[in-house]
């Protein structure tokens, strides 16, 4: 396994800020990340796919993916997002799904959310997170 790189590191973290302020109030031990320092990992998705964010509780599912420069627009990526709206879409409840990516990658990452949203219909909601480098 490649070590994360520092960038893809800080999107992670901004998944992980931006679920805070989804979830109840100490429920913040039920997020879990694909990082090196996790004890619990996500579980795969359709698809077989492993998000680097999930939080599961209750009628609550959020799933998060960082994309770091260049990883946006790749084919693995692009079955990664599929798959994850696959599964917002099969949950009984309220799902999200975030994509953390470097703010020149958000126009992209936009395009290619709202060209699959409109083929895999569904109550869940899409948010692209835009990380600035230095910005906290």
């Amino acid at each position: 396994m490649m070590p994360e790189s520092y960038q893809h590191q800080e999107l992670v973290q901004l998944l992980k800020r931006e679920i805070l302020k989804l979830i109840p109030s100490g429920c913040q031990i039920l997020i879990q990340h694909d990082t090196p320092d996790s004890l619990s990992l996500p579980p795969r998705t359709i698809g077989g796919f492993r998000p680097d964010v999930y939080y599961c509780f209750e009628n609550l599912l959020i799933i998060g993916e960082a994309k770091t420069e260049g990883e946006v627009e790749k084919q693995h990526s692009r079955a990664q997002y599929e798959a994850y709206m696959k599964e917002c879409a099969n949950f009984q409840g309220k799902a999200v799904l975030l994509i953390a990516v470097p703010w020149i990658e958000r126009a992209a990452a936009n395009n290619i959310i709202q060209r699959l949203r409109k083929r895999i219909p569904g109550n869940y909601t899409t948010k692209i997170i835009e990380w600035i480098e230095g910005a906290v």
